[in-house]
């Protein structure tokens, strides 16, 4: 969040760029109509707690307040990085934006859909078992969807559920926090990703419905 505070100008334009009555931000800010009304009129003088109140469910809801009064929708972020040693800087970004994530919404969940351990061995090599266990330190939970004939497990079992099939040019999709991001191992290791609470949303409920349809690995060590 910015430095500078929003003004009853940039509240009513916000509202206005994504369809909301006073009533719906009302409810959703968890305060009453009059009062948005009074402050979208400068009738009022609202604490800081309502300000932010307010600011934050137009923010969850795509809108960017910019400085000199300036409001619009947010769009996804969008990095690219192949520059040697990509996946670590991912893994890096992983446990540092999860572990703010966790911090402010209480969800812990780490997703991977196509991970074949192996490769991530290969690109960071013992680094890899560090992450992991300063993950379950943080009470971080990677969920991880891999192939049919994976047979290294880097996490605890119950963190993997088996793929009916993974095609050998898939690329591992890791969900975290309002982020996903694509490592391509071949022809030469890079990350793409993207930040967008929509977008992560999104995977992150096709990834559930896979996973919720999937068995455990057998030798499950909870």
């Amino acid at each position: 969040m910015s430095a500078f505070v929003i003004t009853s100008r940039q509240i009513r334009a916000a509202r206005g760029l994504i369809g909301w009555t006073q009533g719906h931000l009302a409810e959703s800010a968890g305060i009453s109509r009059s009062t948005i009304a009074a402050i979208e009129n400068e009738t009022a003088n609202p604490t800081q707690d309502i300000i932010d109140r307010i600011r934050n469910v137009l923010e969850d809801n795509h809108v960017e307040f910019l400085a000199q009064e300036g409001v619009r929708f947010r769009h996804a972020e969008i990095s690219y990085d192949d520059g040697p040693e990509a996946n670590r800087r991912l893994l890096e970004d992983i446990y540092k934006v999860s572990s703010q994530f966790k911090s402010d919404t209480g969800a812990s969940d780490i997703l991977i859909f196509g991970l074949q351990e192996e490769d991530a061995q290969k690109s960071v090599g013992d680094f890899l078992t560090d992450h992991v266990e300063r993950l379950q330190r943080e009470g971080l939970h990677e969920k991880i969807l891999c192939g049919p004939d994976t047979r290294i497990f880097v996490a605890r079992r119950s963190s993997y559920r088996r793929l009916d099939e993974l095609h050998p040019s898939q690329n591992p999709i890791h969900i975290y926090g309002d982020k996903i991001a694509v490592v391509h191992w071949r022809p030469k290791e890079s990350v793409i990703t993207i930040e967008s609470k929509a977008i992560a949303s999104a995977f992150r409920a096709m990834f559930y419905q896979i996973w919720n349809m999937k068995r455990g690995i057998e030798g499950d060590e909870s």
